[in-house]
């Protein structure tokens, strides 16, 4: 009887349990985000603020999810208990789009006041691409840039690259070459660290190669333009010119922070100017900033990781739901590094002070800024194909038949994709 009992009470609870869920206000909206800690709290402050903003018309909801959260939000999806808005990174909207799971938004960026297509940076906006529509509002752009040790190049009677001007990757090579194996405070120095970053699409396109054509289907991996451009990693490896993969003890960041090297392909958010300033007097460096180096045919081509957010499929008032995601995302603009639309460079000052040196060398990345060309399987490819079969071998063995590989990924991926 006692069984039976807990057997109804777990019965009726559930069906309370669902009738709460389902009795959740038609204008009540979660957002799934990983912050947390400081950057919760941040998140959190800004969420209020558009509340308070809308004046009862909605109200967002905030749901944190730090750990496991692709794991986590793809059982809420599957169970059909999605939130209405999500956090993506740009690899991942191609898959959850060709799933079904979240809302084209293309109608609603088409007929906006306040933010449209044209106000993203275009290589931004691209990376919430996939099949013609649009699935996401990115909300920050965090394109690469080449640190250096400004102070080191004058030591090492070394010229710096400018700003803003194009430089070329066989100008990245030689001045590596003038850098690496000199001492440098009683050290001897290498021009730069790679250890799986860049990402390998840095290399790809740095001979004025790509991996998939613009279809998104068709993949063009094997060509002499991917061939030069991971010729220019291999180069780097062979001659010595960065440490070998076997032998990098610490995080790549701290290679640059302990002037071990003199250059760092990373990202406009990166932090070390903060870092500079607490070191020890003798300790401190100064910085400079510079592109990534340009392609065969003068493009420069910074790889941006960004993350949109998007609007579940699930959504039923999708009208008044995009209306609180496009104010949520407008306020994002004012809260991160850098805000991924044009004509908001003078913003940036004032959410990171320390970046203001960096502002023309930002602008620079930011109006080149591009993601790759995914498709609902790219997770799939970039590990097996990209990854382990063709950065992952370099990085162990640098002398390896590099072209070899490239020919052997692009066939793997041409069986996965079905082309």
């Amino acid at each position: 009887m006692k069984k039976l009992m807990a057997l109804i009470l777990v019965f009726f609870g559930s069906i309370v349990l669902i009738s709460c869920q389902n009795s959740k206000p038609s204008n009540e909206f979660t957002i799934a985000t990983w912050a947390a800690g400081t950057e919760l709290a941040e998140f959190n402050a800004i969420v209020k603020q558009v509340n308070e903003e809308a004046e009862g018309k909605y109200v967002i909801k905030v749901q944190s999810i730090p750990s496991d959260y692709y794991i986590k939000l793809s059982t809420q999806i599957a169970a059909r208990k999605a939130p209405e808005f999500f956090w993506l990174t740009q690899e991942l909207i191609a898959k959850y789009a060709h799933l079904g799971a979240i809302t084209d938004l293309t109608p609603y960026l088409d007929k906006s006041e306040n933010l449209t297509v044209d106000d993203y940076y275009e290589g931004v906006i691209k990376s919430a691409y996939f099949k013609e529509k649009y699935w996401g509002l990115p909300w920050i752009a965090n394109p690469f840039i080449v640190y250096y040790n400004k102070t080191m190049f004058e030591a090492l009677e070394v010229t710096p690259p400018s700003a803003t001007d194009d430089w070329t990757w066989d100008d990245f090579i030689a001045v590596s070459r003038q850098i690496a194996g000199k001492q440098y405070r009683n050290k001897s120095v290498f021009a730069t660290v790679i250890e799986g970053n860049p990402n390998i699409e840095t290399f790809i396109w740095s001979g004025g190669g790509d991996i998939l054509a613009d279809d998104g289907k068709t993949v063009i991996l094997d060509s002499v333009g991917t061939k030069r451009g991971v010729g220019n990693l291999v180069t780097l490896f062979r001659e010595n010119l960065i440490p070998r993969y076997n032998s990098i003890s610490y995080a790549r960041n701290v290679y640059f922070e302990r002037q071990e090297v003199a250059m760092y392909m990373g990202g406009i958010q990166d932090d070390f100017e903060r870092k500079i300033s607490l070191m020890p007097e003798n300790d401190k460096f100064e910085l400079g900033y510079a592109p990534i180096p340009s392609d065969p045919t003068g493009q420069s081509n910074p790889f941006d990781w960004t993350a949109s957010t998007v609007m579940s499929q699930s959504v039923k008032d999708k009208d008044l739901a995009y209306e609180a995601l496009e104010a949520l995302t407008l306020a994002f603009f004012r809260w991160k590094i850098a805000p991924p639309i044009k004509g908001t460079i003078e913003n940036i000052p004032l959410i990171a002070p320390d970046k203001e040196a960096a502002l023309p060398t930002i602008q620079h990345a930011l109006e080149h800024a591009r993601s790759a060309k995914y498709t609902e399987v790219w997770t799939e490819i970039s590990d097996l194909y990209l990854w382990r079969g063709l950065y992952l071998p370099i990085l162990q063995n640098p002398d390896v038949d590099y072209e070899d590989l490239i020919d052997k990924a692009a066939a793997g991926m041409r069986n996965k994709i079905g082309t």
